[in-house]
This record gives structure tokens, C-alpha cells and sequence, in this order.
């Protein structure tokens, strides 16, 4: 107990300064709903504002935040640190750690029911499925599952799911929560990765390390009712509010596959960053945030035009992600796609022509054996372009004349292009 207060009273009186970057001014924090993404590299929670699409604030939590989750009234994100044994309770109106949960070694994903009164914790390195009370931030149940890994609650709250990665054992842990006990376990040939439950409760679907397809669950029978083909080591499956899709990240490809849940097929699939991680839906269901870990980046994905709408810088490790619920903010311009060839020291076409104020989607194709960059003065872009590999940034026109943007590598050598403020202004 006293390592616990010594803890939270360390966080707690951190200085202001560690809870804001990137700009974030303390008189002009968002107005509106935030996402929330733990940087497994940096041991910190980063905060995003999605209507401006940039980072607001950072919260430090213990080593390696791996399972992140937020309450459905958006009040509290309860963040795992697998390289110690707490579970982090953040106050989403100060943006501040206010509370440590002791819960065992390793602890790894998270699961919050549909009530928000119960938080589902696996508890890895301590072998068992812990439930905290989010009213009082206690424990107040522990079930015995070797190696928990992640876990999933049953719309109703009186069932969770977990996959336990015991080797040799590996399978589907079905908990009766009102007794605390197991209650079914469904074996696995292969090792769980992620769980989601449909809003109706009638599918769990689920992955298997080395199985590039959905799994998926009969919740009344506990048998398994067939496998959806999606790219190269996907990670987990959440449904949208709706309960009309799933959505699942990709890590082989970097892509997002768009699953229609009523025909068990793939609808489409959008390119994102290098090794997505998770994703999580806005309320409304229109967007997508996915959390790139290899890229270090977020994509803001529009699922109806099935494309990236901008792509926010977030630091090292982006791993869980959750969007916090609210009414969706007015939509920022649509952005248009213009592209641009990286060559060895140019950029083809090198003057970019628009309406004054319009946003643009740069995608920069490289075509050299070198690497590039594209930086932008005062647009807080600023991205490498890797031999052969393809990157997108989100600029805007100049009210007037022309804006810079060059190859921070290269630019000596004439590697540079400017965007063009040309006509009247556009109609908003």
C-alpha cells in the first residue's frame, strides 16, 4: 500500500510540463471529444484532438502501456503497463493520472463493459482475469486463467472471454462473472491474439497467431461458426457502434479491412501506416483511428469513402487506441489528393497550384534509391520517404503567395517545391 501511494503521489505532482507538447497552450485544450494512444516506446499516453488532428498532450504512465481503455460516459481511460504490475486511472477532464490499480505482473489487454461499471484486466504474468470496479477503482473479482492475454465482456456484463495463451493449453476462457468462475473453455490450435463481441452479442470474433483470417464464435453454443480471409497477421476485429462491420488492422501489409458482418466478407481495404496495431471507431461510425506502431503515426480513415483522411504524428509505439464517446465535431475540409514523384534530388511536380486555403493530401511515391523527406515550414510536417515506399501528409494552401516545402536531406542540392495560392478563395 505504501508503494502504490508513493506511486500515485509521484504522479500526481508532476509538473504541468509533462502533461502538454506539441503546442498544447493550458488556456486551449479541446473542446471536444479526445483519442487517447499509449506510446509503448515512451512509456506516455498521448492525447490527439481529432477535429485539429494533432497531439494536445502527453500523459507519462509506468513502462510499456500495453492495453488502454475508455469508459463509455468518456470520464476515465484505464491504461496496462505491461513492464510493471498497475493499471493507470486517468481523469480525461485534467488529462492527469489519478489512480494506480496493483493487479500482478505483465498485465496486458483491457475490456470495458457496455455499462462502463467494469473493467476486464488479463493478467498475464499473474495468471489470472481480474474485474475493477470503476466506481472505486478496486478489484472485486479474480478468476484463474494461465497467461490471460486479452479479453472481451458479453453486452449484458454477465459473461467475458478470454484467450489464454498457456503453452500447450492455448484456448478461449468463457467466465461466468456473477459466480467468478470458469465456465467453458473452447481449445485453440493456435495461439489468441485479440477478442470482440458483436453489440447483439451473438459472435464473438477473434485471431490466431500465424492465421491471416477472423475467427469466429457462436456466444450460444461456444462453437466455432467459420473463419473471414483478411490480409497478412491481423490483429483484432472490433465492431463498429452499429454492430454492421468489423474492423481489423492488418500488420503484414499496413492495411484495414472492412468487414461486412451480416455476409462474413471483406468490403474493402484502405493502405495505412507500417504495422497497425488497433483501431478504434468514432461514435458515429464514419471514421476510424488506427494506431501504427511501426510508422508511429495515426491514420484517420473515412470507412464510407474508404480512404485516409490525414495521417497525425504520435511518437514511438503507438499501440491501443480508444476514441472517446461524445457528439461528432464539424469535419474538416475534404483534402485533395495530388501526387508527387521523390526522385533523386527533385520532387515532380515541384509547383503545386490551388485555391487559396485549400487542403491538400500530398502523396509523396518514391522513385530513388535514397531517402527522402518532405518538410513543410509551419505546417508541422516533417516525414521521411523511405526507398520505394509511398507517404501521405496533409498541407494547406497560402491565403496568398507561395508556401516552401523541401527535402530536409537534399535541399542544397535543389530538392525543393513550393504550393501555390491561384485564384479566389473557395466557398466553405
Amino acid at each position: 500500500m505504501i508503494k502504490q501511494l508513493v506511486a500515485l503521489f509521484a504522479m500526481l505532482t508532476l509538473p504541468a510540463a509533462a502533461h502538454l507538447a506539441y503546442g498544447q497552450s493550458p488556456a486551449g485544450p479541446p473542446t471536444g471529444p479526445k483519442i487517447y494512444v499509449g506510446l509503448f516506446k515512451e512509456d506516455v499516453v498521448a492525447v490527439l484532438d481529432p477535429a485539429e488532428r494533432r497531439v494536445v498532450g502527453r500523459i507519462p504512465v509506468p513502462r510499456g502501456p500495453h492495453g488502454l481503455v475508455i469508459t463509455p460516459d468518456g470520464r476515465k481511460v484505464y491504461v496496462a503497463s505491461d513492464g510493471a504490475s498497475t493499471v493507470s486511472v486517468i481523469d480525461t477532464a485534467s488529462d492527469r493520472v489519478v489512480g494506480s490499480v496493483e493487479v500482478g505482473p505483465n498485465p496486458h489487454g483491457l475490456a470495458v463493459s457496455a455499462d462502463g461499471r467494469r473493467v476486464l484486466v488479463s493478467a498475464w504474468g499473474a495468471n489470472e482475469v481480474l474485474v475493477l470496479d470503476t466506481a472505486t477503482d478496486r478489484i472485486t473479482t479474480r478468476v484463474p486463467v494461465a497467461r490471460a492475454h486479452n479479453g472481451a465482456f458479453a453486452p449484458d456484463g454477465k459473461t467475458a472471454y478470454v484467450g489464454s495463451q498457456q503453452q500447450g493449453a492455448t484456448a478461449l476462457v468463457v467466465i461466468d462473472l456473477e459466480r467468478g468462475l470458469e465456465r467453458a473453455r473452447v481449445p485453440l490450435d493456435r495461439t489468441p491474439r485479440a477478442l470482440d463481441a458483436s453489440p447483439d452479442g451473438r459472435w464473438l470474433y477473434f485471431t490466431v497467431a500465424g492465421d491471416d483470417a477472423v475467427h469466429v464464435l457462436e456466444t450460444a453454443t461456444n462453437r466455432p461458426a467459420g473463419r473471414i480471409p483478411v490480409g497478412a497477421s491481423p490483429h483484432h476485429a472490433p465492431f463498429t457502434p452499429d454492430g454492421r462491420r468489423a474492423l481489423v488492422p492488418s500488420q503484414g501489409p499496413g492495411e484495414l479491412a472492412v468487414v461486412e458482418v451480416a455476409s462474413r466478407s471483406v468490403s474493402g481495404v484502405i493502405s495505412v501506416g507500417k504495422t497497425p496495431h488497433w483501431v478504434t471507431a468514432s461514435s458515429d461510425g464514419r471514421l476510424a483511428y488506427v494506431a501504427n506502431e511501426g510508422s508511429g503515426d495515426v491514420s484517420v480513415v473515412d470507412l464510407e469513402a474508404r480512404s485516409v483522411l490525414a495521417t497525425i504524428p504520435v511518437g514511438q509505439g503507438p499501440r491501443k487506441i480508444a476514441a472517446q464517446p461524445g457528439p461528432p465535431r464539424a469535419a474538416a475540409p475534404t483534402a485533395t489528393l495530388v501526387s508527387v514523384e521523390a526522385e533523386d534530388y527533385a520532387f515532380k511536380p515541384a509547383s503545386i497550384m490551388g485555391r487559396p486555403g485549400d487542403r491538400l493530401r500530398l502523396r509523396l511515391i518514391s522513385r530513388s534509391s535514397t531517402l527522402h523527406n518532405i518538410s513543410v515550414p509551419g505546417q508541422e510536417v516533417d516525414r521521411d520517404i523511405e526507398p520505394g515506399s509511398t507517404v501521405e501528409v496533409l498541407v494547406t494552401l497560402p491565403s496568398a503567395g507561395v508556401v516552401p516545402f523541401f527535402c530536409k536531406f537534399h535541399a542544397a542540392l535543389g530538392q525543393r517545391g513550393e504550393l501555390v495560392a491561384a485564384g479566389p478563395r473557395a466557398a466553405r
